[in-house]
């Protein structure tokens, strides 16, 4: 069931607004999804724990290149190699070495532009906190007044 405002995604039968749903994409990119942007996510999730030894496949048989995740920010590979040398291979998040194949191309998820290349559970941090550097650096005075573990650089 449609309307000119959302629709009911048929995996968690919840009405969400038309912008919780990705396009089909190719030729029928006027058409949405029937599943919402977190079913969709949820089932891939479940997809990729379930079938790990499908997935390795898939990855090891070159599919998911560098190429490909350039592609997906819209950057070139070339691109990629600068700034992965601008920043010495080093993570600009914990100042850590970040190899190209076990790095995220980070980005600003309104604008679509590139910030950096990260490591993955730094990426993941960052989003966990919304991105927002006013989160970013209350967490930090917490860790300072309540204590923390580890690297205080």
């Amino acid at each position: 069931m449609t309307n000119n405002e959302g629709k009911i995604c048929t995996r968690c039968d919840e009405w969400k607004p038309l912008t919780e749903y990705r396009s089909r994409g190719g030729n029928q990119s006027h058409l949405l999804q029937s599943r919402c942007k977190h079913c969709h996510y949820e089932m891939h999730k479940e997809y990729v724990n379930n079938n790990p030894e499908r997935v390795r496949e898939y990855r090891a048989k070159d599919k998911w290149t560098l190429k490909k995740r350039c592609d997906r920010h819209n950057i070139t590979v070339e691109e990629f190699w600068t700034l992965y040398e601008e920043q010495d291979g080093t993570c600009p998040i914990c100042d850590r070495a970040v190899s190209a194949e076990n790095s995220a191309i980070d980005h600003n998820h309104e604008t679509g532009n590139v910030r950096g290349i990260i490591h993955k559970t730094c990426n993941r941090a960052l989003g966990m906190l919304g991105d927002s550097p006013d989160t970013l650096e209350r967490a930090a005075a917490y860790l300072r007044q309540r204590g923390f573990y580890g690297d205080s650089r």
